[in-house]
């Protein structure tokens, strides 16, 4: 077969067999030429792979065609020029992300998550250790962000209750936050 026969099958109707013998053809100079734009192997290959599909489509839509390469080239180059841009915008999205992300992480703030999260690990223990009654009205308050009507109204008892609670909530968590208890480990290590 002959690139104009060939040419002939796939414009008027539209055979595999003519394009198969166009893509044998010409298969490795499109390799070198999407290769000199992209530079990269797997993006030349799909580069090469979407350009024949959409040469094939496209094909009987024409009314005459000479040479297949010269025509081809440019839906390979457009296809190549259009995954670079592709690239480019990518690698650039990339680049803003990942400087504004180290633009707001810095090494103190890392510090400050890691001690917010001591912290807070550190307060729902101190919580667990608390009787159900103070670390519900705790919790309400404190981590709900209820007001005393609320409270109240949550519970069913009066606004005053919520107070001397909140209170001796407040007051038995302080305790056991500032009083951690000591392991018997840190004495045995303090009278040597």
């Amino acid at each position: 077969m002959r690139e104009r026969s060939a040419i002939r099958l796939c414009l008027k109707h539209r055979d595999p067999a003519g394009f198969e013998f166009l893509v044998a053809q010409y298969k490795r100079n499109a390799y070198c030429h999407a290769f000199a734009l992209l530079g990269n192997e797997a993006d030349v290959a799909d580069a090469c792979q979407d350009a024949f599909v959409k040469a094939f489509a496209a094909m009987p839509r024409l009314k005459s065609l000479d040479r297949f390469y010269p025509w081809f080239y440019r839906i390979l180059r457009n296809v190549c020029l259009n995954m670079l841009d592709r690239k480019k915008t990518r690698q650039a999205y990339a680049a803003e992300q990942s400087a504004n992300t180290r633009a707001n992480i810095d090494i103190h703030s890392l510090d400050a998550m890691a001690v917010a999260l001591e912290e807070k690990q550190r307060v729902w223990q101190l919580l667990s250790k608390l009787p159900a009654e103070q670390r519900e009205i705790l919790t309400l308050k404190y981590i709900h962000g209820f007001r005393y009507d609320q409270i109240a109204e949550t519970l069913d008892i009066p606004r005053g209750t919520v107070m001397s609670r909140l209170y001796a909530a407040r007051k038995s968590f302080r305790e056991k936050f500032e009083n951690p208890p000591t392991s018997r480990h840190v004495l045995i290590e303090k009278k040597s």
